[in-house]
């Protein structure tokens, strides 16, 4: 069996610019041999709570505690079959807590689940938090959101931009607690390609930032940093709300725009291990090979996008600098105002010269500065009327 591939994964998550807790949480769980990925895989997961007091964030932390607890336990050979009895057997656990306690009432979570296995990705879904995939270029959302928008659009009452424009888009239709029989969607399983990136998000993270920006951050660098480049640009829009990412790349990383780098597969997967950031997988490049042209497999892309580094793209985070610069000046943030000078410089520099996977990167620096500075003020001064 090939060891050579390996599984890299981050997350980060934030209470937001606005919010006094997290109600978020998320869960990553290896499997330990190979015997046990065989069967149930490697388990991300990221939940979004709701409810008044501490009902959210204890419905989110009993979705990421017991989900894949209950998942791995269970005795059901269809990976698919076990997620949806882990999923039902956690939104009985929160009714029941819900019903014999008033302040707990009406609480509830989402939950989005990515196992990866043998037989490929495979997703299980209540709510409104997100799963995607990044490849070849494009961004790919793998989950249907279960909110109000969604719902009236998919059945054809409302147009995508009249729905945007006229419905609330916090109403959520499907959630883990108020139905104890709640129905999970389940996706997949689907292959997976070497150099695949999926991406799970509460929509703390995908309100403020589009898809196209998800993708580019995402697909450019190591996901440690673009869970953090992603978080500092949701709190810089708003951070309306809590704010969790998970970031898994299959396959080794080598930074592109590190010149000093030429890392062999070999040593990727033994740079991982020994920085805890990967995970050796044996036989993972045949086990997720995609299947043969005469059994193509049907996938459920709900959405889609191309995630280009182009001006768009450094337009817009250009005019979020310049916005937040000026907020910064004005309420006196704690900025080293010549370290974001000169990365601001150095990403000016960068796409100068047609580098703009390092234009992006020192743009992303400035991005965490401004956020870093911001969640300081706000921490000694509390929330900016930030737009």
């Amino acid at each position: 069996m090939n060891w050579q591939e390996i599984i890299i994964d981050a997350a980060a998550t934030d209470t937001g610019m606005r919010r006094s807790n997290n109600q978020d949480s998320h869960a990553i769980v290896r499997a330990k041999t190979v015997e046990t990925w065989k069967k149930r895989g490697h388990v991300f997961m990221v939940a979004d709570g709701m409810g008044a007091h501490a009902a959210g964030e204890l419905a989110s932390k009993l979705a990421c505690d017991n989900i894949p607890h209950n998942f791995a336990k269970l005795k059901i050979d269809s990976p698919a079959e076990g997620l949806t009895r882990a999923y039902r057997e956690v939104a009985k656990i929160i009714h029941t807590k819900a019903s014999a306690n008033k302040d707990f009432e009406g609480m509830g979570t989402t939950a989005s689940t990515l196992v990866l296995l043998p037989a490929g990705a495979l997703i299980a879904h209540v709510g409104d938090s997100r799963v995607y995939r990044v490849r070849n270029g494009s961004i790919e959302q793998l989950t249907f959101d279960h909110s109000l928008i969604w719902e009236l659009i998919e059945r054809g009452h409302l147009s995508r931009e009249e729905a945007m424009k006229s419905v609330p888009k916090n109403v959520i239709t499907r959630s883990l607690g108020p139905d104890p029989n709640i129905e999970v969607d389940i996706e997949g399983p689907y292959p997976v390609e070497s150099g695949d990136v999926f991406l799970l998000c509460s929509d703390g993270l995908s309100g403020p930032v589009e898809d196209p920006e998800l993708g580019a951050f995402t697909s450019s660098f190591h996901p440690e940093v673009a869970c953090r480049y992603l978080l500092h640009l949701a709190n810089l829009r708003g951070g309306h709300d809590n704010i969790t990412v998970m970031v898994v790349r299959t396959g080794a990383w080598d930074d592109p725009d590190d010149p000093s780098r030429s890392v062999s597969p070999d040593a990727g997967a033994a740079e991982g291990e020994k920085k805890g950031k990967g995970f050796s997988l044996a036989g993972l490049r045949n086990a997720f090979q995609r299947k043969p042209a005469e059994d193509p497999v049907d996938e459920n892309i709900y959405v889609t996008a191309p995630c280009p580094l182009d001006a768009a793209l450094f337009d817009r985070l250009g005019d979020d600098i310049r916005r937040v610069h000026s907020l910064a000046v004005e309420h006196a943030w704690p900025v080293d105002w010549a370290e974001l000078a000169s990365s601001r410089q150095e990403a000016k520099a960068a796409r100068s010269a047609g580098n703009d996977r390092l234009a992006l990167r020192h743009l992303g620096e400035a991005i965490v500065r401004l956020g870093v500075a911001g969640r300081l003020h706000r921490k000694e001064y509390g929330p900016i009327g930030a737009k």
